[in-house]
């Protein structure tokens, strides 16, 4: 492999799950890659960073981001980003939902791809499991409000499960808002309008079951969502 990984994953109150995701992502990736682990934690109170911090102490591929005082997903990305060293920047979630095992097909489409999205509704996309109907009107949804007001064609632009290469994140890095709430869908807008030039894929991933703890999803991350169009949509930009 000509180039490193970076995997960042962002993690508030994850310590139920990320000592098992973890282990999953190394007998994953195994000595096929050049690999870190960064884990951007928001100071959790349940201990996560500590399992981390331990685990990190026989493990020179895992390193602790502990934002202290700090909250918010797009921010500690953002910030798990700085920290890293590879050439390829990927973000998956802290709670077993993104499958550990995707992860060589999106770091391999990411050697020729400046960002991957990985998609819960291409081909080779799979949910694990039967999702209440609000959930796939949402995700749907979702997809058409980021076509209609950003003219983004991404089939899942709430999946938090992609690659960007460090260059291509670099040149819009100084246009991200730091509040930002799904930065991948404002990494990917801001490229297409910035860098019409960078190739972007989309691959199939496998979406799990959450081992514990419960989904994010709510009114409060729908509208929030909906604001960030918005603003992106506001945005006067020139390649």
């Amino acid at each position: 492999m000509d180039k490193t990984c970076s995997i960042i994953i962002p993690t508030y109150n994850e310590a139920e799950n990320i000592l098992s995701l973890l282990e999953e992502i190394k007998q994953t990736l195994s000595s096929r890659y050049d690999y870190e682990i960064v884990i951007a934690d928001d100071d959790s109170t349940d201990g996560t960073w500590r399992l981390v911090e331990s685990a990190a102490k026989n493990d020179q591929t895992l390193k602790l981001l502990r934002r202290k005082g700090k909250r918010g997903l797009g921010p500690s990305i953002v910030d798990g980003f700085r920290r890293a060293k590879g050439d390829i920047l990927l973000v998956m979630d802290g709670d077993g939902q993104h499958d550990a095992k995707c992860l060589p097909k999106l770091i391999d489409s990411a050697m020729e791809n400046d960002m991957v999205v990985g998609t819960r509704f291409a081909d080779g996309g799979l949910i694990e499991g039967k999702w209440p109907f609000y959930r796939l009107a949402a995700s749907r949804l979702a997809a058409r409000a980021a076509f209609f007001m950003l003219r983004v064609n991404v089939s899942d632009p709430m999946s938090g499960f992609f690659a960007v290469r460090k260059n291509a994140f670099d040149d819009i890095a100084n246009l991200l808002n730091p509040e930002g709430f799904k930065i991948m869908l404002e990494i990917l807008f801001l490229l297409r309008k910035k860098c019409p030039d960078r190739k972007i894929s989309e691959r199939g991933i496998r979406f799990k079951k959450r081992r514990a703890g419960h989904s994010k999803l709510g009114i409060g991350v729908i509208l929030s969502y909906f604001k960030m169009l918005w603003r992106l949509k506001m945005l006067r930009l020139k390649p």
